[in-house]
């Protein structure tokens, strides 16, 4: 059976954007990607969901203790042991203005990031697992309209150039690589997270690659 570890924040975790319309709650097990993607895999494969709301790459939320992933990430792993395949797709969080990061920074966070899930004494013998950077969804427009005055314009931009500087990191640290952008979009009435089609889109195009990296 293969392993594979599904590291990310609110849209690997499956928060819907029916919040804005008052209806709060997690995308079950089925409908958000990483379960949808075990499905379509199927029974030789084990897919591990790690997402948490608010998960940054590297840096500290003052206002949201314990977000930081760099944190995380290496208990993790140890925790899921063996692994055939990591999934790391975070740095939508990192574009807040809080942090003050380019998207250069970020993805120097998301190296970090990679730096630990290829660094072989976590797996103290083990064998070292793949890893896949996906980039996520860019946020939308329509998230600077938000009640909660989060999103800027700023963000927006931030999020849409982390592809390019993704693919680089990826590049340069011997992974492999998806664009979630050219595959979903955020809910058009919210624009930060994913509609349960969005999720099934995400774990079509999930699947078809950890089939590509791990077969």
């Amino acid at each position: 059976m293969k392993h594979v570890l599904c590291f990310g924040d609110s849209n690997t975790y499956g928060l819907k954007p029916e919040w804005i319309q008052g209806s709060f709650g997690r995308h079950d097990e089925n409908t958000r990607w990483p379960g949808k993607m075990r499905n379509l895999l199927g029974d030789d494969y084990r897919v591990i969901e790690e997402g948490q709301c608010g998960r940054t790459t590297v840096f500290e939320d003052p206002t949201f203790p314990m977000k930081s992933g760099i944190n995380y990430l290496r208990p993790c792993i140890e925790s899921h042991t063996p692994l055939d395949l990591i999934i790391i797709m975070l740095g939508t969080n990192d574009t807040k203005g809080m942090f003050n990061a380019s998207a250069a920074e970020i993805a120097a966070g998301l190296g970090r990031l990679i730096q630990t899930a290829k660094d072989p004494a976590v797996y103290m013998g083990g064998p070292v697992p793949k890893v896949l950077v996906a980039v996520p969804v860019p946020l939308g427009e329509v998230a600077t309209t938000l009640p909660d005055g989060i999103t800027t314009m700023e963000m927006v931009e931030k999020s849409r150039a982390l592809a390019a500087r993704y693919e680089a990191t990826a590049q340069m640290h011997g992974c492999e690589f998806i664009d979630l952008g050219k595959v979903a979009e955020t809910a058009p009435f919210e624009g930060v997270h994913i509609t349960a089609e969005g999720h099934a889109k995400i774990a079509e195009a999930m699947a078809a690659k950890v089939r590509e990296i791990l077969e």
